[in-house]
Parts: structure tokens; sequence; C-alpha cells
């Protein structure tokens, strides 16, 4: 697989990296090294009870935002593409939803959430996605975390998502708030020397809070609901807590993090999820989560 890879605008305004990897080098990647230790930052080896807390709480956060866009009660059927670690999965479950979710691989979930293994399928997501749309099969939501940068064809996966969910049903799409105002802000000012977030060939896609709703809305959707999660990238205004400049200080924003986050839920999931709506509307937040519906 290539390490020249290059930033390519497209003509929605998101950025492509380029050249593209082909679907077996890339399926090969998620299956032998994604996972590994030190390959992202997104999944680890080990997390401290903190980080657990956490997970968990941005796992409910987004279950909770979903479920404000439901109109069922009851039998609300839930699947998520590229599961990872399975917290969303779990907090489904706590739901009551029925809920399915698939990955490459069980390992994590059977690691960090081991109770709702049988609720897993290891296969490749992108197959078992088609052979659900070829059976016919509907819910009535369906989630994508930090899936859609991954892909080769995003547009492609947003096609045949809008395939599989019911008519009233909602996509749940968390994607990196990438070259965004904050981030070109922050290299105009000197507070970054590079584009640190452009990781080919884990991320292919990079949105952000101003050309996403273009993005959806090419492929059928529109965004009806979001929230951001904690703006890590507020420390690059620090001396002394600028993690791009002095990687050591990484591990110091990322305890903050958890520490802050879990404090803005200390008042309950309404006024949590409040906040990071408000946050998400003036454009700050590490990634953005989004509720989208098919158009009318």
């Amino acid at each position: 697989m290539t390490s020249d890879y290059k930033q390519k605008e497209m003509n929605l305004g998101y950025v492509q990296a380029v050249p593209r990897p082909t679907q077996d080098e890339l399926d090969a990647f998620y299956r032998e090294i994604y996972f590994g230790e030190n390959v992202t930052a997104t999944y680890q080896v080990e997390y401290s009870d903190d980080e657990l807390r956490q997970k968990k709480l941005r796992a409910d956060c987004n279950i909770e935002l979903l479920s404000q866009h439901i109109a069922k009660t009851q039998d609300v059927s839930f699947l998520e593409i590229g599961c990872g670690e399975g917290f969303l999965v779990a907090s489904s479950v706590e739901k009551g939803w029925q809920t399915l979710g698939v990955d490459y691989q069980l390992q994590p979930v059977e690691k960090f959430n081991p109770d709702i293994v049988r609720h897993v399928i290891a296969t490749n997501p992108s197959a078992y996605l088609e052979e659900q749309i070829s059976a016919g099969v509907k819910k009535d939501v369906i989630a994508i975390q930090n899936v859609l940068e991954h892909v080769i064809e995003p547009e492609k996966l947003l096609q045949n998502i809008s395939g599989l969910l019911n008519p009233d049903g909602c996509l749940f799409v968390q994607v990196p708030n990438d070259f965004s105002a904050l981030q070109r802000l922050a290299r105009d000012q000197g507070k970054i020397e590079k584009d640190h977030w452009f990781l080919p060939p884990q991320h292919l896609n990079y949105f952000n809070d101003d050309n996403v709703g273009a993005f959806v809305r090419s492929y059928g959707f529109r965004i009806v609901d979001g929230v951001s999660d904690f703006p890590i990238e507020m420390y690059l205004w620090g001396n002394s807590s600028n993690y791009t400049k002095d990687q050591s200080l990484g591990k110091f924003a990322h305890e903050a993090r958890i520490q802050l986050d879990l404090f803005v839920a200390r008042n309950g999931m309404e006024k949590y999820v409040n906040f990071y709506r408000s946050a998400f509307q003036v454009g700050l937040g590490r990634n953005m989560c989004l509720v989208l519906k098919l158009h009318d």
C-alpha cells in the first residue's frame, strides 16, 4: 500500500486522500493491523476505569440523541456497521432495541463488552450490508461511527444504507471534524505546523461542519440534529498545552478531556446532550455526531 498520499479537494468541498488503495489492501489493513497496539488513537489495548466510563457516556449520549428522533418506542431495530469495541451496541441493547453490530473482528468486543458478543457478527461489513439489501431487510436505526472517513467509496456507502433504512428511520454518522475552521485558524496562527489529522490509509475521506451537509444531501439524506464531542483542539492555544508541538503533552490533554467530559455529564444526560449540541452548532469538537434522515 502506497505511503505517498496527497490531498484532493472534491466538488462537494470535502477532501480525499489519493491515490486510493484497492479494496483488498484496505480489507487486509483492518483485518490484520488496525486494532493493533499504537496503530490508532481510536482504539487501545487497555483503558483506565475513567476512560471506560467516558466511552460508555459517549455511547449513551449518541443513543439518547437518536432516540429523540425515533417515533417508535418498541421493537426498534438497530444495526451498527463497523461496531469496533461495541460500546454503542451495548448502549443500544441497554435501551431495549433489537440490536446487531457487524465488524471484521470480535476480539475488541470480547475484551471490552463481552456481555453483548451475541449481538455482533464478525464479517466484512460492506459485504454484509449488500447481502442485507439484497434480502430486502429494513432497519429503523443504522449507525456508522467513525466509518465514513475510512471507506474507499463513501458515496456508495450512503447510497447502500439508504436502501436498508426504513423511510422514517435514522442514520447515525460520526466523523472527525477535519480541515475545519478551527484547524485552519490554528494553522494560520502558527499553533500547528502540519495537517496532523491527515492520516491515510486510516482516513481516506475528510469532512467538516462546513461541507458534510452538502455531501449527505447529494446522496439522499438531510441532517436533522447533531452533537460534537470534547473540543480538545482548544488546547492548541495554551502555550504549555499544545500537544502537537510537544507530543509528551498528548497524554495530559487526553486525561483532561476524559475528566472534563465526565464533569459535564454530572447533571444528567439531557444537559450533557444540549451542551454538545451547542458546541456542534458553533463548530467546536473533535468529532461530529450526526442524525440523518432520508429526504422527504
